[in-house]
């Protein structure tokens, strides 16, 4: 019954948070902080539904219902951020003020919901990628606090109080809802939408099919298929994540079966994908982060022209 639940939940929050991305990035109606609370919560909800605990517990009853808990409490704190920031809600605002304008002079409620969406987005990463990027993030949060106690050669400074990194890391624009966000909500997530799309259409079979013509007689073949079918994959969709999710569910499988290892047919992949995903015209997140990051500024086709 949970399980049923919970598929039913996931089916309708993916098809939210596609419709949601897809109205909102052409036809803007929320302010930029309250457009990255609602796609974040979305997602980790996603997460949260798909990614269990831990394997061993993926049919166990609590562990279900606990992940149900997770994504309630996801709603709960990215809800908050939505309603201490877009002015429709006004009337709920803390001292009758926005939580942008608060900067600096947060309640304890603010630092308390902090606390618990830093602590459900290490926990979302975990379950998706590894231990590598929490620990990570944790180490950078404990260097944060003490850094003041550490000794010259391991980079001192004056440390930040919890109320301090609380407001850089989630509060505000620098962390959570930072521009990593802000370009995964604006370009990344139509590009993987787009793949998917390719996908199901069969686009992606063509792209592989063609390229087996091509290579058909050649040593190696398999792995050349697969990185010219991701590179051609990448011209269209600009993502890495949606290029190794179509063409890797194909390709993956045809070099293992010509002798190549699981981890090297993987690995060629994936660096496949990756460059397959700066390929012109369409490109992906890494042109767009340089356009918003790169100083003095550059234009589209001069990163074109960089990436050729």
């Amino acid at each position: 019954m949970v399980q049923q639940i919970r598929r039913f939940l996931f089916q309708w929050f993916a098809f939210a948070l596609s419709l949601f991305i897809l109205i909102e990035v052409n036809y803007p109606q929320l302010s930029p902080q309250s457009q990255l609370s609602i796609f974040s919560m979305l997602g980790l909800i996603l997460v949260f539904l798909k990614y269990p605990v831990h394997r061993k517990f993926a049919d166990n009853i609590f562990a279900q219902i606990l992940d149900l808990v997770f994504a309630f409490f996801v709603i709960i704190s990215f809800g908050y951020i939505l309603i201490q920031t877009e002015p429709m809600f006004q009337v709920l605002w803390i001292d009758n003020q926005s939580l942008g304008n608060r900067a600096g002079a947060e309640q304890p409620i603010d630092y308390k919901i902090a606390l618990i969406g830093v602590l459900l987005v290490l926990e979302a990463t975990r379950r998706t990628i590894g231990l590598a990027l929490p620990i990570l993030s944790v180490i950078f949060l404990v260097y944060a606090t003490f850094g003041f106690a550490l000794p010259d050669w391991l980079f001192p400074h004056k440390g930040y109080s919890f109320e301090r990194i609380a407001s850089q890391v989630f509060l505000h624009s620098q962390g959570v809802f930072g521009i990593a966000l802000k370009v995964m909500f604006t370009y990344v997530f139509l590009f993987v939408l787009f793949g998917t799309l390719l996908e199901k259409t069969g686009t992606t079979k063509y792209i592989i099919s063609f390229t087996k013509n091509l290579f058909r007689s050649s040593i190696g073949g398999p792995a050349k298929v697969a990185v010219i079918s991701s590179g051609m994959m990448g011209s269209l969709s600009g993502s890495a994540v949606a290029n190794t999710a179509t063409t890797g569910t194909f390709t993956i499988p045809m070099m293992q079966s010509s002798g190549f290892k699981p981890s090297t047919a993987a690995g060629i992949e994936a660096a496949a994908s990756s460059g397959g995903a700066l390929v012109p015209p369409i490109m992906g997140a890494g042109a767009y982060m340089m356009l918003e990051i790169v100083q003095p500024a550059v234009t589209y086709l001069q990163i074109i022209k960089a990436a050729l």
